[in-house]
């Protein structure tokens, strides 16, 4: 336990140096999020960025910890370790139980911190990263609706897609922070229809932008490809939009395809 505690606090450092600085142009004087809290009780004596994609080597006093990009997974002493879910990696089919999925209750993460726009009121959970311009992310809102009885969905905004994503995203943001039931309900609305045509020039003065904020480092921390991006209820991951949203929600194999048809939109650009 002691050892995860430690690992834990070495996976929050990319966000330091990568994911924060999504949010540089947003962010307040003092932290704007507690993601990444802790930073600053761990000594880093040094850390290299290693001729391998996607692998760093951090020394803190006489360890030495390989880790991947995004803080997730370790090798230290011997062993591969999944940081977020404190589990050890020994065969390969921990790869598609372990690493393959996101265990959202292991890591301790509050949704609602993330200021999602919820749809639907069913039993198990769905998380979807979504820019609102992205018509991949059109077509899983569409295909959704006919869900709502089944599934709660989460939709979190992330702008990727340049400046007017990020326009439109602040403005929905506030809004959903900031606003009431009423208020709440036409971003809900708007995100949907994907109708943002009479939106406030201004935002709102008191604007909260904490949940934006966060949103945004945990879209980092989790190395999104694209949007859509989606989790589901038992931690699978999707990047695109699957071609029958219900079907790959119940984990059907897709038999009749070889190679499953998706879309999403890639983030080439940010913020």
């Amino acid at each position: 336990m002691v050892l995860m505690n430690t690992l834990k606090h070495f996976a929050l450092l990319p966000l330091l140096f990568t994911g924060t600085a999504l949010m540089a142009a947003e962010a307040p004087q003092h932290a704007s999020s507690d993601v990444a809290a802790g930073l600053l009780s761990v000594k880093i004596d040094g850390m290299q960025d290693l001729p391998i994609t996607g692998l760093k080597m951090i020394k803190t006093g006489d360890k030495v910890v390989f880790m991947s990009s995004n803080g997730r997974f370790a090798f230290y002493g011997g062993k591969l370790l999944d940081v977020w879910t404190q589990q050890e990696i020994k065969e390969l089919p921990d790869i598609d139980r372990i690493a393959n999925r996101i265990d959202l209750s292991r890591m301790k993460l509050t949704l609602d911190d993330l200021g999602p726009v919820t749809v639907g009121h069913g039993k198990d959970t769905v998380v979807i990263f979504i820019d609102p311009r992205c018509p991949f992310c059109g077509k899983v809102m569409k295909d959704l609706q006919a869900l709502q009885e089944r599934y709660t969905f989460k939709l979190v905004m992330v702008p990727i897609l340049g400046q007017e994503s990020q326009n439109v995203v602040v403005k929905l943001a506030c809004q959903q922070a900031s606003g009431g039931k009423k208020i709440q309900d036409s971003v809900r609305q708007r995100l949907l229809k994907q109708d943002y045509a009479g939106l406030p020039t201004d935002n709102p003065a008191q604007c909260n932008k904490e949940p934006l904020q966060k949103a945004i480092v945990t879209a980092k921390l989790f190395a999104l490809p694209g949007v859509p991006y989606l989790i589901a209820p038992d931690g699978r991951t999707h990047s695109g939009a699957p071609e029958v949203l219900a079907d790959w929600l119940e984990n059907k194999p897709a038999v009749e395809q070889a190679q499953p048809k998706t879309k999403s939109d890639k983030a080439e650009k940010k913020p």
